[in-house]
């Protein structure tokens, strides 16, 4: 939560908000206007693509697919794709239930007979739900160490203990996709590259879909880009082999798009199957997907990062809306997305309400003074290591809110919904939970980050603390 707090502290300055936006006619030119918003602010470079009903909405790009060439992005520009490769190898697992060569219930010493003991209660569901319990892997050493195999990346981890007693927590691990790619290759008897090609890839004419072997000279293929004081230089290719399962694919968004839609249109699994995919287990996640909600309306999403590339990949059961947001710039340390998880949100936003208010638009709901003058307070993180106050005041009408003794001036909340509220100055998102009161959620896009802010009293005595709300959605997904 540092990382969260320190962000705070830095960038809540008082500056402009921009000008309310002129009316636009069709969705997609708000589409349009939002990508543009966060392209000229914070640098945002990639494709866009918004489909509803089998019908493409909105596709467009932003920037270049390669800056030293000047080649433009097209709806083929193959993207690395990272951790939306999970849901591709969840759905492999599934077929390969249907075709009696597994169970999820199967434990994983089946695949892995020498497996440590304390891992013989561990299922294939708890590698598919992230709760495994087993350590992950770093990944500080693919890029390194030239590894070339998830064996590679994970030896020594089954001599550790685990981190959790198995199907009692979630821990977002790369992990458990790895050995769901290794499961894949011994319930199938192929390599399970060629599984996806067969069984997926081919039979949906996924043509820009497929595993990434370093295909660099693939002429529809985006570079990636980090920030440097002289612009954005390309990151330093390496091989995603290790991250068979977990992270290894490459894809584009019109294949992103004729995915989904035959994903949640039922042209993949079973129903039963499908369900079981986009049931959530612990921490509002399936297999493979984040199950969330947005405004009280479902949102089946996942978000993805490698070295150089941020994706992010929703559908809205509701409105049978696609959004796909993929993005060849990231930030320092991939910590950051500049631009691209806000454009993703506000996007979901609009694929779930035509009237949905745009942060991007300078918009905001009206909300009556009674309800804003009850979020007026002094709030403390819920991090028991590092923990940080805020303070919410009320004035002239609107909600503000700053660092506790922080000498910046501080910074104007704009009202999405009477319960959220978000920051013109930076990719920041504040919701109060009426399930829990005193209750603030605080989601930093920039740092793909959140905490839970608890009300207390002026002398620093805390209202009774309820916890967190059990119903309130994480930062997203997790990448």
């Amino acid at each position: 939560m540092r990382h969260v707090l320190s962000a705070l502290a830095i960038s809540f300055v008082l500056v402009a908000a921009p000008s309310p936006a002129q009316a636009v006619p069709t969705m997609a030119a708000r589409i349009d206007q939002a990508a543009t918003f966060y392209q000229n602010r914070d640098g945002f470079m990639g494709m866009v693509a918004v489909a509803r009903d089998h019908q493409i909405i909105f596709q467009r790009g932003y920037g270049y697919a390669n800056l030293e060439s000047q080649i433009s992005f097209t709806p083929d520009t193959r993207f690395r794709i990272g951790s939306l490769t999970k849901q591709f190898t969840a759905a492999g697992i599934l077929l390969l239930q249907q075709d009696g060569k597994l169970k999820t219930h199967d434990h994983i010493s089946r695949f892995y007979p020498n497996s440590p003991a304390a891992w013989r209660k561990i299922t294939l569901r708890n590698l598919l739900t992230h709760t495994s319990g087993i350590p992950d892997v770093d990944f500080g050493l693919v890029a390194n160490n030239s590894l070339h195999t998830p064996e590679d990346l994970m030896k020594g981890i089954p001599e550790k203990p685990l981190e959790f007693k198995p199907g009692t927590k979630a821990e977002y691990a790369n992990i458990n996709f790895m050995f769901l790619g290794r499961v894949i290759e011994q319930a199938s008897g192929e390599p399970y590259c060629r599984f996806l090609q067969e069984r997926i890839f081919g039979p949906l004419q996924l043509t820009e879909t497929g595993c990434d072997t370093n295909s660099n000279q693939a002429p529809q293929r985006a570079v990636g880009y980090r920030p440097s004081e002289h612009g954005p230089v390309a990151v330093e290719d390496y091989e995603l082999s290790t991250l068979t399962g977990a992270g290894n694919l490459y894809s584009s968004v019109g294949d992103l798009i004729r995915w989904t839609e035959a994903l949640h249109g039922g042209k993949v699994l079973s129903s039963a199957a499908l369900t079981e995919m986009t049931t959530p287990f612990l921490d509002f996640y399936g297999y493979g997907l984040q199950i969330d909600t947005e405004d009280g309306t479902l949102d089946i999403s996942h978000n993805g990062t490698v070295d150089g590339f941020f994706s992010c990949l929703d559908y809205i059961p509701q409105t049978k809306t696609t959004v796909v947001v993929l993005s060849n710039l990231v930030g320092e340390r991939n910590q950051t997305t500049p631009g691209t998880l806000a454009l993703d949100t506000e996007l979901v936003h609009l694929a779930i309400s035509d009237d949905a208010i745009l942060p991007s638009e300078g918009r905001e709901a009206n909300v009556p003074e009674k309800i804003l003058r009850a979020y007026s307070g002094r709030y403390r993180s819920t991090d028991p290591v590092h923990p940080v106050f805020l303070v919410v005041t009320y004035a002239d009408g609107h909600l503000y809110i700053k660092n506790e003794g922080a000498k910046t001036e501080p910074a104007r909340m704009f009202a999405e919904t009477p319960l959220k509220f978000y920051l013109t100055i930076q990719e920041v998102e504040l919701t109060f939970d009426p399930r829990v009161a005193g209750s603030l959620q605080f989601v930093d896009f920039s740092g793909i980050s959140g905490a839970v802010f608890m009300r207390v009293a002026e002398s620093g005595m805390q209202v009774p603390d309820h916890g967190p709300s059990k119903g309130a959605a994480p930062a997203r997904s997790r990448p």
